[in-house]
Parts: structure tokens; C-alpha cells; sequence
């Protein structure tokens, strides 16, 4: 891809050698079917990633709970406070 990328970049440096017009053709199919291989193995992922649940080992504490720091305070007032 990065072939076809730099091939007419303005610093010489960059530039691959140039390339015949069955070579192009080569590195096109082969980045479609790379990209289409790609859009398969995630089109089978989708959603598992982001639809989990976090694991607690602990129960969740509630605002109206005491706080586990042992203040005496209500976890609202103490450590649950946002500043």
C-alpha cells in the first residue's frame, strides 16, 4: 500500500522504483482481499468486545452504604464524594 502511496511523492527519496501495470494490479487485489479477510474476522467479533460486564469481586456499594474506609460515614459523604 505504501507503494502506491509514495509513488509520486515529491521527495525522490520516497519514491519506490516504478512499478509495471501488472504489479499494481497484483498489490490492489491483494490489499482487497486482505481488507476483505479483515472486515470477516472482526464482522465475527462485533459487539462481544464492548457488551461485557465488568467483573467485581467485591458487591457493588451503594451511595446510602457505609463506607468500607471505616470512617463511620456514609460512602456518599466520604470516599464517594466527587470533588
Amino acid at each position: 500500500m505504501m507503494m502506491l502511496h509514495h509513488e509520486h511523492d515529491e521527495d525522490p527519496k520516497m519514491r519506490p522504483d516504478p512499478i509495471t501495470p501488472e504489479k499494481r494490479e497484483q498489490v490492489i487485489t491483494g490489499m482487497a482481499s486482505g481488507l476483505l479477510m479483515a472486515y470477516r474476522y472482526f464482522r465475527g467479533q462485533r459487539g462481544t468486545a464492548f457488551r461485557r460486564e465488568p467483573k467485581r469481586s467485591a458487591s457493588k456499594i451503594g451511595r446510602n452504604d457505609f463506607c468500607p474506609c471505616g470512617s463511620g460515614k456514609k460512602y456518599k459523604k466520604c470516599c464517594g464524594e466527587t470533588a
